[in-house]
């Protein structure tokens, strides 16, 4: 995975000053992941996920943690580590663990930051008609206030209001 594909489309990243690029692997014990298999601490990392994984079919979440700590080999290196820390264990697990709630939220985050660069597209179409703060609002059924800060940002790029710029300048997230 490369850093700049995280970047919208389009954006010019041939003059960017670092590239990182990281190779993901997949840990769970059905990949058989050559890392895991040199890793002795990682394999048993995996086990202790993938067992949280498997009791949460059938169980809360913080019951499968609980259970997946209880039921893990004594032999493993990191049970001691795991047993001492098990608060901030079953924590982790109880704040981070949700896959399906985590893959929503980024979905509804991306929903919302297309919605949101789709408005300021269309504020800057009307900014470039003539049109006045309240008449956008007016027309695009919004809060004045919001489109008031969009067209604040827009101001810098007339009179023809480059959208991308003005996308950048306002920044998605800060109209929420």
């Amino acid at each position: 995975m490369k850093l700049s594909d995280s970047f919208p489309k389009g954006k010019n990243t041939d003059k960017s000053d670092v590239e990182v690029s990281v190779h993901m692997y997949n840990i769970r014990p059905q990949y058989k992941s050559i890392i895991v298999e040199m890793c002795k601490p990682l394999e048993e990392y995996s086990w202790f996920i993938e067992k949280v994984r498997e009791y949460r079919e059938s169980m809360e979440i913080g019951t499968a943690v609980d259970r997946a700590i209880s039921d893990m080999p004594k032999e493993f290196g990191i049970c001691s580590f795991i047993e001492q820390h098990q608060a901030e264990v079953r924590n982790m697990c109880l704040t981070e663990y949700n896959e399906a709630e985590t893959m929503q939220m980024f979905k509804i985050e991306g929903i919302e930051e297309g919605e949101e660069r789709q408005l300021i597209k269309m504020v800057c179409r009307k900014l470039r008609k003539g049109k006045s703060v309240v008449q956008i609002a007016d027309e695009l059924e919004e809060d004045e206030v919001r489109i008031k800060a969009i067209c604040d940002a827009a101001e810098a790029f007339a009179p023809d209001y480059d959208e991308e710029k003005v996308i950048t300048a306002v920044g998605i997230g800060a109209l929420a």
